[in-house]
């Protein structure tokens, strides 16, 4: 194998060490806030506008990150792969909201 397969290895795994370390912590901490009784409305209401601000933040980012990306790269792999996750991100933005206008 070369240097840069056992590189890339490596990085995948630790990406996936730290997804499953992330997950663990979540269950953890999410069964003790449970039992402290932490998740009222006022905790919705908090978490329901951090997660609008930090969407419309994303949303910013990505669309940087793909004007620099045509700038720096062209149209190549990089390019068609944000163009994937902006259409996902806009895409699962729609269903939600379709979701939840139609719920209420």
């Amino acid at each position: 194998m070369s240097n840069q397969l056992v590189n890339a290895l490596y990085g995948l795994g630790g990406l996936l060490f730290g997804v499953a370390v992330h997950i663990v912590l979540q269950i953890v901490s999410r069964r003790k806030r449970k039992k402290e009784h932490w998740f009222d409305e006022r905790y919705q209401h908090i978490t329901s506008h951090a997660k609008a601000v930090a969407w419309n933040s994303t949303s910013i980012a990505i669309v940087v990150a793909w004007a620099l990306i045509i700038v720096f790269e062209g149209i190549s792999l990089p390019f068609f792969l944000m163009t994937g996750v902006y259409v996902l991100h806009n895409m699962s933005y729609l269903c939600s909201s379709v979701y939840y206008s139609n719920r209420n």
